[in-house]
């Protein structure tokens, strides 16, 4: 059993590394630990199963509330783009009339936009940031 509970281990704690900061499957990891110190003290394979088990429901239930409040925060950090919403641009050029993009120059920066209106604003007119999709600023008449 030894061999198995270090697969169980480097496994999890290789998920872990691949999902990066989402915190999925180390309480399997924890699991696994509890269960190779009961192979090495000699306890019965079905324990170790149960101590397993026990082990990783316990740890994921003590800590999970605390490490999702955690991760929110990590994951709704606002990026320096952010900073451009709300702000006012000047459309710079036409693209794409086909497929309505265009590009926008806000605080100094060239973006690629997009409009969720019908008609594409024309060169010289100025819009407003009202959200980032990806790469592009997603912007409305001024």
């Amino acid at each position: 059993m030894l061999q198995i509970w270090l697969v169980v281990i480097v496994v999890a704690v290789i998920v872990e590394i691949i999902t990066q900061v989402q915190l999925v499957t180390i309480w399997a990891a924890l699991g696994g630990i509890a269960a190779l110190i009961c192979d090495v003290c000699s306890v019965d394979y079905r324990i170790q199963i149960v101590v397993f088990f026990a082990v990783t429901f316990i740890s994921l239930a003590l800590t999970r509330p605390l490490v999702k409040k955690l991760t929110k925060k990590i994951r709704n950090t606002p990026t320096n783009a952010d900073m451009n919403i709300g702000k006012t641009g000047l459309v710079t050029k036409i693209v794409d009339e086909s497929t309505g993009v265009f590009r926008v120059k806000v605080a100094g920066a060239d973006w690629s936009a997009v409009t969720e209106a019908s008609d594409i604003p024309s060169v010289g007119s100025s819009v407003k940031v009202e959200r980032i999709e990806g790469v592009k600023l997603v912007v409305s008449k001024v």
